[in-house]
Parts: structure tokens; C-alpha cells; sequence
């Protein structure tokens, strides 16, 4: 493992891990006019928070300063609002790399408020990412409360955090692009299971960048923000609660129209009726969703509907804990 020091505090950094931010750290989005988002997860007290900001501590170390206005941290936000104003306020050059962390990212992010006007922001938000050739983590306690497009089209790689009950060591499994996809897909079917085979594991330890001084800042913002509800009013706190059974009206409409319009004996697939075209029908209607999401829509629904049909993941990507492994990273960018 590499030693780099960042705050004037020293900690340890996978070696290859090191080799991709020292790629992006000096500019090389900008460059190249892309950006980076990674989730990290994990369950509670595993330490998923410390491992990002160790990540981006390195890429950016200036993510680790109060804001000129005396805003604690502004770039480690806890909240959708304090996110869509990083991600608007900052911007990557060619000679520097700007890193946003979101922590607890699940507020925004979570399916049940998938329809609810701060994940539609959020979603702008990591559009709007894009144009600021950002690196942005979101931090958050299950993958799997990520809706579709955060998880599976907009991040590039999962980094899961792990701590052994026993020898309470911790470890980070890191799933790249497809690996990451294939594990959404069976995880929201399974249980939320990351029974997906990945060797690639990194190691880091309990220290935190920027030292003392930086933890009491971040503990201190953290706890001032725990339990924020990003200042929705009681109407919308009400509307937002019935978010779900929209969400189930939406998906099984989409389900019906995909399987049972338009099928004949000779299409009983209604390959003609692709999910390409009814996007494109959705859109000139005014409701914008991509053929990638409304099929996996229709796949969960048909699934939950078919009880006698079980996904199981391959042998080959059944996951054999034994232990960290700081080899083989997949290449997530």
C-alpha cells in the first residue's frame, strides 16, 4: 500500500487505487470533458464515510476547507439542496480536479422517493455533473436504495465496505461498471445479496485526513444535519409518503402496456412495441424515461408477477469471502 499525506496527516492508499486518482487528480476530466461518480456503501459504524473522504481527500485536498463564507465544509454535504449547490458552485480545470462527497446520499436517492421533487433535483444535479467534470462519491448505507439511474446508467463503480465480525477488520470490495450493473439487477431481486463474484479488494485504515481538526469539523456538521429533511414543508412530507404506491401504479401500467398492447399470435413478444419506442412515445407525451429503465421495469414487475420463476445468480459469480485482496481493481475509469 502507498503512504501519501494530505492535511499534513499521513494514511495509507491502495496502490492501485493511488494510480487512477493520481490520473485524474491533475486535471484529466477537464481534459478529457468527463467526470467520475462513485457509490460507497456499507452497513452502519464500518466506516464507509472515512474510506470516501479518504478517497477524495486525495484526488482534492482542498474538499477538506471551510468555505471563504465560514460554511463548514461545503463540499461534504449531508443534504439534496447542499448537494445541487456543490455540484453548481464548483468546477473541474485542467490543472485541478474537484471532488463533491454526498453523504447519506440516501436521502435523496432512495427508491421510495423516486418520485418526489429532491431526487428529480438530484438526478439533475448528477447531470449537471457532467458539464462541471466533477468526481462526486455518494455515500450511502445499501446500493441498493439507489434508484436506476444513480446506480446502474450514471456511476461508475461500487466500492462496498466490509468489516469482519470477528477480527474486525475492514476491507472495501470494489465492483466496476458491469460487475456493478449485474449486481443491481440480481441484488433488487435477491434481497439486496451482493452475491456477485469480484476479487478486487482494498484495504485502509481508521485515520482521517486533514487530521483532529478536520473529524471535529465533519462530526460536528454531521451531527448538526442528522435528521434534516431538506426543509420540505408538511404537504410535501405527505405527498412524498405516497411516492411509493405511485411508484407501483407507474411500474405496473408500464408492465401492461409493454406486455398485453398491441401483442399478436405471431409477436407474442410485441418485439415491435420495442422499450426504445415507448420512450420515445412517453417523451412526446412529456414524460421523459429511457428504454434502459422502463425495461427494467417491466422484468421486475413480470418477476414479482411470475412466482414460479427464481433468478439465481451463476456459480461463477457466487463470491467467496476470503479475505482482502489488494490485486486485480477493475477498470471503473
Amino acid at each position: 500500500m502507498a503512504i501519501v499525506e494530505v492535511g499534513e496527516v499521513t494514511y495509507h492508499l491502495n496502490d492501485k487505487l493511488k494510480l487512477k486518482w493520481d490520473k485524474l487528480r491533475a486535471g484529466g476530466l477537464a481534459k478529457d470533458d468527463e467526470d467520475r461518480i462513485y457509490v460507497v456503501d456499507g452497513a452502519e459504524g464500518v466506516g464507509k464515510s472515512l474510506f470516501a473522504i479518504q478517497q477524495a481527500a486525495f484526488l482534492d485536498p482542498t474538499i477538506l476547507e471551510d468555505g471563504k463564507n465560514g460554511d463548514a465544509l461545503p463540499r461534504i454535504c449531508f443534504s439534496v439542496k447542499e448537494f445541487i449547490n456543490s455540484v453548481r458552485q464548483n468546477r473541474s480545470t485542467k490543472e485541478k480536479t474537484k471532488v463533491v462527497l454526498f453523504d447519506e446520499a440516501f436521502r435523496g436517492l432512495s427508491s421510495k422517493s423516486s418520485l418526489s421533487k429532491s431526487n428529480k433535483l438530484l438526478v439533475q444535479a448528477l447531470q449537471e455533473a457532467r458539464q462541471q467534470n466533477l468526481v462526486i462519491f455518494l455515500v450511502t448505507p445499501s446500493f441498493f436504495m439507489l434508484e436506476f439511474y444513480a446506480a446502474v446508467l450514471r456511476t461508475n463503480a461500487l466500492f462496498h465496505v466490509v468489516k469482519e465480525r470477528k477480527s474486525k477488520r475492514r476491507y472495501v470490495r470494489i465492483f466496476g461498471k458491469r460487475q456493478k450493473n449485474i449486481l443491481y439487477q440480481v441484488g433488487v431481486r435477491k434481497g439486496w445479496s451482493y452475491n456477485v463474484k469480484t476479487r478486487s479488494r482494498a484495504s485502509f485504515f481508521n485515520i482521517y485526513p486533514g487530521g483532529s481538526d478536520f473529524e471535529k469539523r465533519y462530526r460536528a456538521k454531521k451531527r448538526a444535519n442528522f435528521g434534516v429533511d431538506d426543509g420540505k414543508s408538511k404537504a410535501e412530507v405527505a405527498y412524498f409518503d405516497k411516492s411509493e404506491e405511485f411508484k407501483k401504479q407507474r411500474d405496473i401500467l408500464l408492465y401492461f402496456i409493454k406486455e398485453h398492447i398491441e401483442r399478436t399470435p405471431n409477436d407474442p413478444k410485441n418485439s415491435k412495441f420495442s422499450y426504445a419506442k415507448m420512450s420515445k412515445m412517453f417523451k412526446e407525451l412529456g414524460f421523459n424515461i429511457i428504454g434502459q429503465h422502463i425495461g427494467a421495469i417491466v422484468s421486475d414487475v413480470r418477476h414479482k408477477l411470475n412466482k414460479d420463476r427464481d433468478l439465481v445468480p451463476s456459480k461463477d459469480l457466487a463470491e467467496q469471502e476470503d479475505g482482502p485482496n489488494d490485486e486485480n481493481l477493475p477498470d471503473f475509469g
